[in-house]
């Protein structure tokens, strides 16, 4: 074959692919067919659900109470994410603190009506723990948010990847309570907002915190276990989990029976955008309500917050304004300061502010009116007083923190057995520090001052107080000593 008839066949076998591709694919004017398109002015975009009801005004209602959101475990959100929950929650009069860990827990839990937790990526500690169970058992509300969508990324040596999800970490607040998030998600294939993982959820219990919803999306959630609480809403029964691939009417909503805890499987339903979907942003107003509206048991241990306006300080008539009573009094002056309360000395209760009474055991008298609540005895000739829901207390050595809210007027009264003894016990309310306290609710028993008049402690040495010389009497020999 000769070389050039060689190469028009090579040039065939690479031309003819490309001309058969051109043939295949592309139209000519020549070609005569009609090609169908699809009509583009009868499509149409599916919507998200818009709201069912219009958004009422609420009335300024919780001032100066306060919902403290954690942001010291790691959480997996933005607290800018939140501000249509904080906007809701101001709505109300209401403000947000950040739980950073700067302070600790316990101690910001004294003045916060509702704590807040977003899905964590730390553990809380044991005296974290303790504190918040100690927080809902006096009223506080617990709201506690996990989330599929916020898990955490993480890599071996081999570059395998895993993902920590929140669950683990939400449920040992939630354990006590008979509550729990389960991991994996919910999905549904046949009716969702544009995603299998978009819940839909209309079927509600009647409670403050469903009133009015139609409908609520969910961006992602986790199923959960209400155990002996009740599950406010739950998804249709098409709905599946991704553990088990099983349908069924999971909780969205579960609510413990005290009905102060609450776990919701997801977060995002709460941020914008998708807070303008259906009735999410009502159901946003619910929760702010629900947050602001709890009633927290007055506690001493939760000084100084136990005032909610200006207090007066009023002494018995037995008692003298000196030093050792004026610079602890000082002390608590300045406490209260921090909190925005004034505290002025009185020679009167007045009528409007709050009240702290100062005076001994032996003042009961005096004292009658304002001591009634609380059913004191004082064995007036005895070394014993009776305080129902304590008992038998010996006067020597101890002081009584009592309070009450009455009328509109919060009153806490500090007696002990001597004046001497006073400064003591106003120093430990002062400090905040009630270690050397029982403390049951709105009365206390402290420890203060040695219980002896012969004797006074300095730091840590004990010194007896030495008995002061005297002339012996004319014509009796004074006794020899050992010095002579």
């Amino acid at each position: 074959m000769k070389p050039l008839n060689r190469w028009w066949i090579a040039a065939g076998l690479i031309l003819l692919p490309i001309l058969a591709r051109t043939l295949w694919f592309y139209q000519f004017p020549y070609w005569n067919t009609d090609v169908q398109t699809p009509e583009y002015a009868s499509l149409t975009v599916p919507e998200p659900p818009t709201p069912s009801v219009a958004l009422q005004p609420v009335e300024a209602l919780a001032a100066g109470k306060v919902v403290l959101v954690d942001v010291a475990h790691g959480n997996r959100f933005r607290l800018d994410e939140i501000e249509p929950l904080s906007t809701a929650i101001a709505a109300h009069g209401a403000r947000v603190v950040s739980a950073d860990g700067t302070t600790l827990l316990s101690q910001q839990l004294k003045f916060a009506s509702a704590y807040v937790v977003i899905s964590p990526s730390f553990a809380f500690t044991t005296e974290e723990q303790q504190a918040i169970e100690k927080f809902v058992a006096s009223g506080g509300r617990l709201l506690v948010f996990t989330d599929p969508t916020r898990g955490l990324i993480s890599y071996d040596w081999y570059g395998t990847p895993s993902i920590a999800t929140d669950v683990n970490l939400a449920n040992p607040l939630l354990a006590p309570y008979g509550l729990a998030a389960e991991n994996g998600y919910l999905y549904n294939l046949d009716d969702n907002e544009g995603n299998f993982r978009n819940i839909k959820v209309s079927q509600f219990q009647d409670h403050p915190l469903t009133e009015n919803l139609g409908m609520v999306v969910f961006y992602g959630m986790h199923s959960l276990q209400n155990g002996s609480g009740q599950a406010l809403a739950a998804v249709s029964p098409e709905t599946r989990s991704s553990l088990n691939d099983a349908a069924g009417r999971y909780p969205a909503l579960a609510l413990d029976s005290s009905g102060n805890v609450l776990a919701i499987g997801d977060m995002t339903f709460m941020t914008n955008p998708y807070v303008n979907v259906a009735d999410n942003r009502l159901f946003v107003q619910n929760l702010a309500g629900y947050l602001v509206t709890g009633s927290r048991a007055a506690s001493l241990e939760n000084f100084p917050y136990l005032f909610d306006k200006d207090v007066r300080l009023v002494t018995t008539s037995t008692l003298q304004l000196n030093s050792n009573l004026l610079t602890p009094i000082s002390g608590l002056q300045n406490s209260l300061k921090l909190v925005n309360i004034h505290l002025r000395l009185a020679d009167a209760p007045g009528q409007e502010d709050d009240l702290i009474l100062l005076g001994t055991f032996a003042d009961s008298a005096e004292l009658e009116q304002a001591l009634r609540p609380f059913r004191l005895e004082v064995d007036e000739f005895g070394e014993t007083v009776n305080l129902p829901g304590l008992g038998i207390i010996q006067k020597s050595g101890s002081g009584l923190l009592l309070f009450s809210s009455t009328n509109g007027r919060n009153t806490l009264i500090l007696l002990a057995n001597s004046a001497e003894d006073l400064p003591g016990l106003i120093q430990l309310v002062s400090y905040g520090d009630l270690s050397a306290c029982i403390v049951q609710g709105t009365i206390g028993v402290c420890s203060v001052g040695s219980g002896y008049t012969d004797t006074y402690y300095d730091d840590y040495y004990y010194y007896e107080t030495p008995t002061p010389y005297t002339e012996p009497e004319p014509g009796i020999e004074a006794t020899p000593t050992a010095s002579g």
